[in-house]
């Protein structure tokens, strides 16, 4: 079973968490200077040392054969990064079975070590994945120095060479209209707010990716510990919307939420922007309590699903744009009917 159709900690806000972890090896450039040869040298010594890793079985996928339609359902899935996909020669990824853990290499350092986990797992994530940093440590040469720490590609990674980051859904603070202060705060505390696919993606469904940006200076348990307190305000203060907004406006909020499921179920052309503002209300609706036909498992797989290379893959063929909001219709409506199809079948 897929990792992000597991059941997580404060899950009405915080859909997942995700660490990531960079490392380079000493005597090599950074992959920006590399040419194809010295790529494939450091894949290869990447991949003999990741394929004994004794904690989890990692698939390799070479990212330079596979069609563009697999490499954008691989960024839907959060598995590799936009410079990943790219697709030059020696880049690669390294998948778990439950594609929880995948490792990059290439990529803007030569390992990108990343450890997603559903709701609100910052300190469990990061155990995992330094696990795995360390079982590279200890068998490859890595770049470090006593005075920075583990060296990087760009200055911003240098030090821990950590990235810790939620992914929050906060429809009432966007509602209101106070997400950009919120997002300036963010960025003034040395935090930074994206839309759901990172960088340079923008909000979609009221879904933020919220990330640190200081690594220097800092050791990783506080970077964790500033983190996690920071989270639990934002989860504060949009449970404290909901509850106010829920009192005053329960009519209307119900209202909405269900004439969103209303179009789900029966629409015949959705995009992917309409589907991902709608399924924003049924998440609202079953965090609320009063939704109870749908559940956080189908919400997750279809946040995972209904992107268009997603849905592209899914039905083994590249779609025109009519054909794929009719496809992602279908799709959508599929997986929001299976808990009613299973209760009708009792």
């Amino acid at each position: 079973m897929s990792w992000y159709l597991e059941a997580g900690n404060d899950s009405d806000i915080v859909l997942s968490s995700r660490i990531r972890l960079a490392r380079n090896l000493k005597g090599y450039p950074f992959p920006n200077c590399l040419n194809d040869a010295s790529r494939h040298k450091v894949l290869e010594m990447v991949s003999e040392t990741l394929q004994n890793y004794p904690e989890a079985p990692l698939m390799r996928m070479d990212i330079a054969p596979l069609p563009e339609t697999d490499r954008r359902a691989l960024i839907e899935k959060h598995l590799i990064s936009e410079e990943l996909a790219k697709g030059k020669e020696g880049q690669s990824v390294f998948i778990s079975k439950d594609e929880n853990i995948s490792v990059m290499v290439n990529e803007e350092d030569h390992i990108r070590i990343q450890v997603m986990a559903p709701g609100f797992a910052l300190e469990n994530t990061y155990n995992e994945a330094e696990e795995l940093a360390v079982y590279l440590e200890k068998a490859l040469p890595v770049a470090f120095s006593e005075k920075y720490g583990f060296l990087t590609a760009y200055p911003s990674n240098t030090g821990t060479g950590l990235r810790a980051s939620v992914m929050v859904h906060l429809p009432i603070i966007t509602g209101i209209g106070r997400m950009p202060a919120l997002s300036d705060s963010l960025t003034k505390a040395g935090y930074t707010v994206r839309g759901v696919y990172g960088e340079k993606s923008q909000p979609a469904g009221n879904i933020y990716q919220i990330s640190n940006t200081i690594t220097l200076g800092i050791s990783e348990n506080r970077t964790l510990q500033n983190f996690a307190k920071m989270i639990n305000e934002v989860i504060a203060l949009e449970r404290k919307l909901r509850k106010d907004n829920y009192e005053k406006n329960r009519d209307r909020l119900e209202d909405k939420v269900f004439r969103s499921l209303g179009e789900l179920v029966y629409a015949r052309i959705l995009s992917a922007k309409e589907a991902m503002n709608r399924l924003s209300d049924l998440r609202l609706g079953v965090a609320s309590g009063f939704l109870r036909i749908v559940d956080e498992r189908q919400l997750m797989l279809l946040l995972n699903t209904i992107g268009d290379a997603s849905v592209h893959k899914h039905c083994g063929e590249v779609l025109s744009q009519r054909e794929t909001d009719m496809k992602r219709a279908e799709l959508v409506r599929e997986i929001l009917l299976q808990k009613e199809e299973k209760k009708d079948d009792n």
